[in-house]
């Protein structure tokens, strides 16, 4: 994907507020970024049961600015954006 003004990056986790972060199947991970026909930034997660959704990333970052979703980091600690 050429360069691009999102923050998300393939290999990032997130997961819901308020969840027990620290078990794997309630995280989803960025597993790529790309445009759609129309030159649109999109991304696709991958759940740990191996199912795939795709979603424009803005959608994803005014997810993120909201707190409906949360980056995991490290050791499964929820970082406070």
């Amino acid at each position: 994907m050429a360069a691009s003004s999102t923050f998300l990056a393939p290999g990032q986790r997130y997961t819901q507020p308020g969840t027990t972060t620290w078990q794997p199947t309630e995280q989803v991970t960025v597993a790529r970024l790309d445009r759609d026909a129309y030159g649109i930034p999109r991304v696709t997660f991958i759940g740990r049961n191996g199912r795939e959704f795709v979603a424009y990333a803005a959608q994803i970052e005014a997810a993120v600015a909201a707190g409906q979703i949360a980056p995991v980091v490290g050791a499964g600690h929820v970082a406070r954006c």
